[in-house]
């Protein structure tokens, strides 16, 4: 007799503790699901707020000159039908487009002033319609500008104009003024300014022939 009260005991103490654990798993799934949909809500909050200023959340804040422009991995450009590149002068960006969809975005600097043209030049920057030129290369340095830069591709011009990283001295350096400076308007000699990262993606994934549309 005793031996099967002690069996009800320790039959009844599992059944407790099993359901202990369930009621447990409920309110913890449930406290889970609070948390998440709570930062849920709030994700969306602050991308909405961003999005009322007129800030992508994609886009890398503040922006690092050396990094990628999106926080998110870089396309497969290969994969990309359609693929071309749009540049807004007034926004400071490039968009990889494929078709009218917008694939990634980048961080430019593209000034007012064609190379060859001292800075208090009436001469805009050029704007149209272009392609992707053969000519490409991993470092240039122009003693006329005393500037250089890495990752450079050409699309106007035979290399008179140029998308590349921010600015270089001779040796390959970075120029911290001019890099600092990486999303605002300022004269680039007619060239396009990329982050170190987007100009290495550009130079190794754009190719010759692709189109390019540079608009105000």
């Amino acid at each position: 007799m005793g031996q099967m009260n002690k069996k009800k005991v320790i039959s009844w103490a599992i059944a407790v503790i099993l359901v202990v654990i369930a009621v447990w798993s409920v309110v913890y799934m449930h406290q889970t699901e609070k948390k998440n949909e709570v930062k849920i809500a709030k994700l969306a909050k602050k991308e909405a707020a961003l999005k009322k200023r007129n800030i992508d959340p994609d886009m890398r804040r503040p922006i690092n000159w050396r990094k990628s422009s999106e926080k998110k991995s870089y396309p497969n450009a290969k994969l990309i039908p359609n693929l071309w590149v749009k540049v807004s002068l007034s926004k400071q960006k490039m968009y990889i487009m494929s078709g009218k969809k917008t694939i990634y975005k980048m961080y430019v600097s593209a000034g007012t002033n064609e190379a060859g043209f001292p800075n208090n030049s009436k001469k805009k920057f050029p704007k149209g319609t272009f392609h992707i030129q053969e000519k490409r290369g991993t470092f240039f340095y122009s003693p006329v500008f005393d500037e250089g830069a890495k990752y450079w591709v050409s699309w106007r011009g035979d290399s008179k104009s140029m998308i590349h990283t921010v600015p270089t001295d001779e040796k390959g350096k970075y120029k911290l003024d001019q890099a600092q400076k990486l999303g605002k308007k300022m004269n680039t000699n007619s060239s396009i300014r990329l982050s170190v990262k987007d100009a290495k993606w550009f130079y190794k994934n754009v190719a010759a022939g692709t189109k390019l549309v540079i608009k105000k």
